[in-house]
């Protein structure tokens, strides 16, 4: 008992410090694991709240950017005033990005010389029309509109510069609806001429509808054969005959010069060789130009005239309209609102970020000047940031024991499952072995049943086999008949020949035999026998039934008024017709004068009922058979 004492108390002694210390670990990490919850709930309201004021801010902060950005190359404060106002309209018509409106205003600003205000904003909303109209971005717009200014400043000068923009959207918008040209292919076509139709002094709209024909079959070689034409026109047409030159000198329209080149060779040079060939030798590798337009002056002639018109930006902005999605606009419009609240709010949220930028760039100055500060705020950091680490430390070792433990109790049901397969395993042998056992007493019997089914199996075999065994002794025979046959043929065959001879003659016999009776008269005489045969019948009942019909009428002869004639008979022959009438000469039960006295007494009282009935068909349902027909002939002869 005291030892059993003495083990207790220093187990108590030795777990209790422990136990303690367990406790008081364990409670530091549970105090600094929440302390690092609240610190990351705490940092992640703060980015989060970072994060929606930025979010809800972003918008406006990028129109801001790109105002900014603006403003620095060169575009006006009054200017940027119009152009953020109609940037924000033509995001919520279109489904565009304001900022990319406001950029291109930037690119055209710096692209196109001496634009004012007014006509720098008007002609940043045509590009971006026509970005929109094709598809592109506003940028690849604004540098083709900047090529265009370029190439054509003159003809942009004396029309006015907006005027000039809008018509060179119609143009383009134009071109992409009846030549398929993207604003890159236009672009790529007017740079691989080279400028030469401008240098000829021919207009934009018959370079574009030239190039945008020979397109559709040259592909991207149209611009430079069409630059290779233009500048061997003259001296090719020379070569000819022709001039291609008008009275003052300036090379003719492109639709003019095929006109004289129909007129040399008429309307058409399919398979004329010869005209082919002098196109050929006067302009070269260029007389493709005159081969693929020479039967479409007409289309060529057209798409001048229709690229020359002017109906503002209505096609452009039909098209635009077309590409605009509803989703986008939406979208668009949702942030333009958000534009719209940003812009007024940056102004003060802008100067209070720059307070604490300052704040923050004077703080790191003065870390710099006082750098015995610097240290003392350094070792504080250090100390905050290693208590925290103690903190995470402490809940490393926690998480580890945890882990361990966890381990081992891993550990300890694996050992107890082993166990617990064994047992099972033991319990599973040692019912496999009574099942087995009762299964070899089973088999006992099913071994003698197989035992049995051979041997019945056996004898059916037997006989199964006896069908063939008669098969095969079949066929032996037929073997042998066939070859006995063979070896008597001779034999067989006269034998054969008797026989058939026999028939033969006995079928002969038989002709001849029947040759000498017509079956026609044959069975006309019975027919005959047959019809006297029932004739002497009828004959027999009808004088049988003769005597009592002629008894029956005398006796009702002897009624006054009633006269019925009697049945011929072959004992006494049927009286003949004459002036006795139906009383047999003696008139009874008429009163004097006779019928006519009568007659002349009831002629008034008799009434007309007669009755016209037209035709009258019978139908018979069931007509008589030939052996009914022939019985009624019978009958009636």
């Amino acid at each position: 008992m005291k030892q059993l004492d003495f083990t207790l108390s220093l187990i108590d002694r030795i777990t209790r410090p422990l136990k303690q210390a367990q406790a008081s670990v364990t409670q530091f990490a549970d105090t600094s694991r929440q302390a690092f919850g609240q610190i990351g709930v705490g940092i992640a309201g703060v980015v989060g709240a970072g994060m929606a004021v930025r979010g809800a801010l972003g918008p406006a902060m990028q129109m801001f950017d790109a105002m900014q950005e603006a403003s620095a190359r060169g575009v006006s404060d009054k200017a940027m005033k119009q152009i953020s106002a109609d940037a924000l309209k033509f995001s919520m018509k279109y489904g565009t990005a304001a900022e990319e409106f406001i950029g291109a205003s930037a690119d055209i600003r710096n692209s196109i010389n001496g634009l004012s205000d007014s006509e720098l904003t008007r002609i940043t909303g045509v590009a971006s029309t026509v970005a929109k109209a094709l598809n592109t971005t506003a940028a690849e717009s604004t540098e083709f509109f900047s090529q265009m200014f370029g190439n054509f400043r003159e003809q942009a000068d004396a029309m006015g510069k907006v005027q000039f923009a809008e018509q060179l959207a119609g143009k383009v918008t134009y071109m992409r609806k009846e030549f398929g040209a993207g604003m890159a292919d236009i672009k790529d076509l007017m740079e691989g001429a080279r400028g030469v139709g401008i240098n000829y002094g021919r207009s934009l709209e018959e370079q574009l509808a030239v190039m945008g024909e020979l397109r559709k079959t040259l592909g991207t070689e149209a611009s430079s054969s069409y630059e290779g034409f233009m500048s061997t026109a003259v001296e090719g047409a020379k070569k000819l005959g022709l001039s291609f030159t008008d009275a003052t000198g300036k090379i003719l329209s492109m639709p003019a010069m095929l006109e004289k080149l129909q007129g040399k060779y008429g309307a058409s040079i399919a398979g004329n060789l010869k005209a082919q060939a002098e196109l050929d030798a006067a302009f070269g590798d260029s007389s493709a130009v005159i081969k693929q337009l020479y039967g479409n002056v007409g289309t060529l002639q057209r798409h001048i005239t229709e690229l020359g018109g002017n109906d503002g930006l209505r096609r452009t902005q039909e098209m635009a309209q077309k590409m605009t999605k509803p989703w986008d606009r939406l979208m668009a419009i949702w942030n333009a609102i958000r534009v719209a609240i940003g812009l007024t709010l940056l102004p003060v949220l802008y100067p209070l970020i720059d307070t604490l930028a300052d704040g923050g760039q004077r703080f790191a100055r003065w870390m710099e000047m006082f750098p015995n500060i610097a240290r003392v705020i350094g070792y504080a950091a250090v100390a905050l940031l290693s208590f925290a680490a103690v903190g995470a430390v402490a809940n490393i070792m926690m998480g580890v024991g945890k882990f361990v433990m966890l381990g081992w109790v891993g550990v300890w049901k694996l050992l107890t499952a082993v166990t617990k397969i064994d047992t099972a395993w033991t319990w599973l042998n040692t019912k496999a072995k009574l099942a087995w056992a009762s299964v070899m007493k089973s088999l006992r019997g099913v071994l003698m049943a197989l035992r049995m089914q051979a041997m019945l199996t056996g004898a059916a075999i037997n006989f199964m086999s006896w069908p063939i065994l008669l098969v095969v002794g079949a066929i032996a025979l037929l073997a042998v008949g066939c070859w006995q046959l063979i070896k008597h043929w001779g034999a067989v065959k006269e034998a054969a020949a008797k026989t058939w001879q026999a028939i033969a003659d006995g079928w002969t016999w038989l002709c001849d035999q029947f040759a000498a009776i017509s079956p026609m008269d044959s069975l006309a005489g019975l027919a005959g026998s047959i019809g006297n045969l029932f004739s002497g019948l009828w004959a027999t009942m009808k004088r049988q039934f003769a005597g009592t019909y002629n008894w029956i009428v005398e006796k009702l002869n002897l009624l006054p008024g009633v006269n019925i004639e009697a049945m011929a008979t072959a004992e006494s022959p049927a009286p003949s017709p004459g002036p006795q009438g139906l009383t047999g000469g003696q008139l009874k039960g008429v009163p004097r004068g006779g019928i006519s006295r009568d007659i002349n007494t009831k002629s008034q009282s008799y009434t007309d009922n007669r009755r016209t009935i037209g035709n009258v068909t019978i139908n018979a349902d069931r007509g008589m058979t030939p052996e009914q027909l022939r019985e009624w002939q019978e009958l009636q002869a």
